[in-house]
């Protein structure tokens, strides 16, 4: 886990966690000198009184808050009222790992779940962290593992002895009811909306090979999903969708503050000045990926990028799309309002990342657009921790007459789900093939592929590398020909070619589980254009593909 960003509190939490108790050494040793003599055990015993206290009051830091202002007063008072709703759960629980159910026999021998998942029982209460003394209510979600504390200007989150924080505006807050198969006590104030067997057969009855069968109950919990910077995310079910909802609804009324200064005051641990204050700025703005979304939506889906050429950039590598919450009308028409389940059923769009260099509340927001027939519909933003470096080469490209394109993926969707989005992006140092300036479509770069007889075209592959670089990204065309020598000379083989100058060809093997996807694709739209590496080394200039897996 890591802090999204520094800060006094969390520096001095972490310092607390970290000291060390010393009266346990001293009752220890106090017990062992009992048995030498029975004189000590009273003096001993004072001084482990003494020693606890001390390092309880060593370990603790104090901080008063001074919330200015009526309506940040309001909007924190919102959240506790929210999480007192929360509390009223007769359950909950957090949720800690999640697998997709993939196989026939794995959903015939789980109750026809879709996914399994790992969760503790939340603790729900408003004391705060065990090292933290305040003068306010803090509304926290505990578990053995990790908890969460939402203080009037932050996210706290502790994970064993160690804190990081994230600023409301950088987090992301969802609420969704969660169907789930219950094999244990189902809470009284849950929905059963259906039941299924414990063990099902491919129809959804009970599978008659069973003797001990059980009838699971189905219920309706809500999710609650927070994420922000730094790969923080907690997912929480509740045992009714009202306490997800009306948590959910506080914590993106708490993200629309804009905080331009963090604190005023310092915190201190208990035995320094414990009256220094935290003063939570006044001023009160929405983050980017809530700003005006319905304007902007409608203002985006009726321009273009017709002043700037499109380029394609690599597609080697998946970030996440943050703030589609705020974009759900037109994720919804881009998918038809259709739900969009598994990842090979994820709907592929063409995604355009636009810099904002001019965005009111980031200077350095990248902007995600769809390309639709009708222009292009704005759908999120790059995450504020990535956005920097991919502005810095976005504008880059953009001075050179280009916007960047790659594929994206449309996903969730359906009964009160929100639509999500990622993209296929390369990293930020890496985006440009050097000699594909338009939009043509690549295949997917999904796994490296090695090509052969490249030390027969050094003269072709060192126009488009130089030794200097560790890489050099290019536009690869594959063309079906024969292998040309070896025991499978003339069999059907797969020329790769530069601009249409030849640099190697796959083996005879790889031409083979190739073909189909190379014919059907030439069929289609005439060439077969891929992804591929340059680099340079003991054995001169070499080229490895990137292709779609096929297995």
């Amino acid at each position: 886990m890591t802090a999204a960003a520094s800060s006094d509190l969390v520096t001095q939490l972490n310092d607390s966690a970290g000291s060390p108790r010393f009266w346990p050494w001293c009752l220890a040793l106090t017990l062992v000198l009992a048995f030498v003599s029975p004189l000590t055990l009273l003096a001993g015993v004072s001084l482990t009184v003494w020693l606890f206290w001390k390092d309880e009051l060593r370990r603790k830091v104090v901080a008063f808050y001074d919330v200015h202002g009526a309506e940040e007063a309001q909007r924190f008072q919102r959240l506790v009222d929210a999480f007192e709703q929360a509390g009223k759960a007769q359950r909950a629980w957090q949720v800690v790992a999640s697998g997709s159910v993939s196989t026939t026999h794995q959903h015939k021998t789980n109750a026809g779940a879709s996914a399994l998942v790992e969760r503790l029982p939340l603790t729900r209460g408003i004391s705060g962290p065990p090292n933290l003394s305040s003068n306010i209510s803090i509304p926290s979600l505990s578990t053995t593992r990790r908890s969460v504390y939402f203080l009037p200007d932050r996210i706290l989150i502790r994970d064993g002895k160690h804190y990081a924080d994230v600023a409301y505006r950088d987090s992301h807050t969802e609420a969704a009811p969660q169907r789930f198969i219950e094999d244990g006590a189902v809470p009284s104030d849950s929905e059963i909306v259906g039941h299924t067997w414990q063990y099902v057969n491919v129809k959804g009855g009970p599978d008659r090979r069973f003797k001990n069968n059980r009838q699971l109950p189905i219920l309706r919990y809500g999710r609650l999903t927070i994420a922000g910077e730094g790969s923080f995310q907690a997912i929480f079910d509740f045992s009714t969708t009202a306490a997800g909802s009306a948590l959910a609804s506080a914590l993106t009324d708490m993200a629309t503050t804009k905080q331009t200064r963090p604190w005023t005051g310092v915190a201190a641990h208990h035995q320094a000045a414990p009256r220094d204050t935290f003063r939570p700025p006044a001023s009160i703005s929405r983050p980017p990926t809530a700003a005006t979304d319905n304007d902007r939506n409608r203002q985006s889906m009726t321009s273009t990028t017709a002043p700037l050429a499109r380029r394609r950039l690599s597609a080697e590598g998946r970030v996440q799309v943050v703030g589609e919450s705020h974009y759900q009308p037109a994720l919804r028409r881009l998918a038809h309002g259709i739900e969009i389940g598994t990842d090979s059923h994820h709907l592929p769009v063409v995604a355009i990342l636009v810099p904002e260099t001019e965005n009111a509340y980031d200077h350095n927001a990248v902007r995600v657009d769809v390309a639709t027939p009708a222009g292009a519909a704005t759908v999120g933003y790059l995450n504020r921790h990535q956005a920097p470096d991919y502005q810095s080469a976005l504008l880059s490209l953009r001075n050179a007459g280009y916007v960047g394109t790659c594929p994206g993926r449309i996903t969730g969707g359906g009964l009160n789900r929100f639509y999500g989005l990622y993209l296929h992006l390369a990293g930020a140092d890496a985006l440009l093939l050097e000699n594909h300036l338009g939009d043509t479509d690549l295949l997917d770069p999904a796994r490296p592929v090695t090509v052969t007889k490249e030390e027969n075209h050094q003269a072709v592959l060192s126009r488009y590398h130089s030794p200097s670089r560790a890489f050099t990204r290019v536009a690869a065309q594959l063309v079906s020909s024969t292998v040309s020598g070896g025991k499978h000379k003339g069999t059907y083989g797969i020329e790769v070619r530069l601009d249409g100058d030849r640099v190697g060809e796959l083996t005879a093997a790889m031409s083979a589980r190739y073909q189909q996807l190379v014919v059907a694709a030439v069929k289609q739209s005439g060439h077969t254009d891929c992804e591929a590496l340059i680099t340079h080394g003991t054995r001169g200039f070499q080229i490895d593909l990137r292709l779609p897996a096929t297995d």
